[in-house]
Parts: structure tokens; sequence; C-alpha cells
């Protein structure tokens, strides 16, 4: 399976990861602008083994947020009031799967 990186996924990994400023522009280069691996190593006069690890780092990083076949993710908005009865019905929902009822 290929895993998609897009910015979002990236802006994550950054966060999450404390990656520095040179090996987040060189995965923005690989992932975002497609840029070619020994291109990149040229440039910023590693090896290209270094650029090989950081897209391993990355890819592994975003493969960890993947969600469990079946589960979908939802970004909700909308009246404080609604969005909160529905995060309590989707709990209740949650427990069931966890705890049937009898």
């Amino acid at each position: 399976m290929t895993t998609v990186v897009d910015k979002y996924l990236l802006d994550r990994v950054s966060r999450e990861r404390r990656f520095d400023d040179r090996t987040m522009e060189i995965a923005r280069r690989l992932f975002l602008d497609r840029e070619k691996p020994r291109k990149l190593a040229l440039e910023y006069a590693v090896i290209h083994q270094r650029i090989y690890a950081i897209r391993r780092m990355v890819t592994e990083a975003v493969e960890s947020y993947e969600l469990p076949p079946g589960y979908s993710e939802v970004t909700l908005r909308g009246p404080a009031d609604l969005i909160r009865a529905i995060c309590e019905l989707f709990d209740q929902q949650m427990s069931d799967l966890v705890e049937p009822k009898k």
C-alpha cells in the first residue's frame, strides 16, 4: 500500500515529531514538490541515504496516524449544543460497542 503524504499530514508530523527546519524542508520538497532524492542530497550536501531515511521516518509517522479498518474520521461544525449532543450520542454508541448490553 502506498502512503500518501499531503500538507496537512506533513504539518502534523512536523508538530509531533519535532524535526528540525532543514529536515522538514527536505520532507516538504520530497513529498509535496516530488523532487528527486539525489537532487535534494546534492543541494543539501547530505548523503542520499539521509534523504531516504527522512522519507522513511515521515512515512512511518503518517502510517501510525491511520485508522483501523472499518473506521472513518469526521469533523463536525455547527452550534455548540448540537455538537455536544452528537458527541454524547457517539460516546454512548461507542460504549455499547465495547460493552454490549445484555
